[in-house]
């Protein structure tokens, strides 16, 4: 008896569809090994992410932070936050401004003068703290500063932590693209 090719393929189809029910079902078993591999892997990028950049910033509200193409980690220093309205050093506002511009009572041939006691003070704890490490102290500010600041207020900033000694700066930016 011959058979047609298509009556051969239904046989074939279902002598397979036999086979598959009789068979035992596998029992897949996931080692223990490559999971804890993988939650290695998972941790120590974590760590890496997080450990990159050691200074976090946090606009303070109202602040405009400028954009950038510019790629260079921040070092660490002290940040001091500016915005359109005030002047914030270690969480407290230190001086008010109108429209990006200090009051002109609190500056003093461009030293910004409760700036400069605030910053003096943090600056002879950070003195200490590095004499004890046995480590040269460089001062390192970071401006945080808003778009709209005036340029003769980033002098300003800029003098007053220039005469306790600091002579690098580091200007917060967000990357563009």
């Amino acid at each position: 008896m011959s058979m047609t090719p298509d009556e051969l393929f239904k046989l074939k189809k279902e002598i397979k569809k036999a086979k598959r029910r009789h068979k035992k079902d596998d029992v897949a078993n996931l080692g223990l090994t490559s999971l804890m591999d993988i939650v290695a892997i998972i941790v120590v990028y974590l760590l890496k992410s997080y450990a990159s950049d050691p200074i976090l910033i946090q606009p303070i509200s109202e602040q405009k932070i400028p954009m950038s193409r510019m790629d260079m980690p921040i070092k660490e220093g002290i940040a001091i936050y500016i915005s359109s309205r005030e002047l914030i050093f270690n969480e407290e506002q230190v001086a008010t401004l109108t429209d990006g511009e200090l009051d002109p009572n609190v500056v003093q041939g461009h030293v910004i003068r409760p700036l400069f006691e605030k910053l003096e003070e943090e600056t002879e704890k950070s003195k200490q703290v590095f004499e004890a490490r046995g480590e040269e102290w460089v001062g390192h500010v970071i401006l945080i500063g808003d778009e709209a600041l005036k340029f003769s207020t980033i002098v300003d900033l800029m003098y007053t932590a220039g005469r306790l000694e600091y002579s690098e700066y580091s200007f917060c930016i967000i990357q563009k693209g």
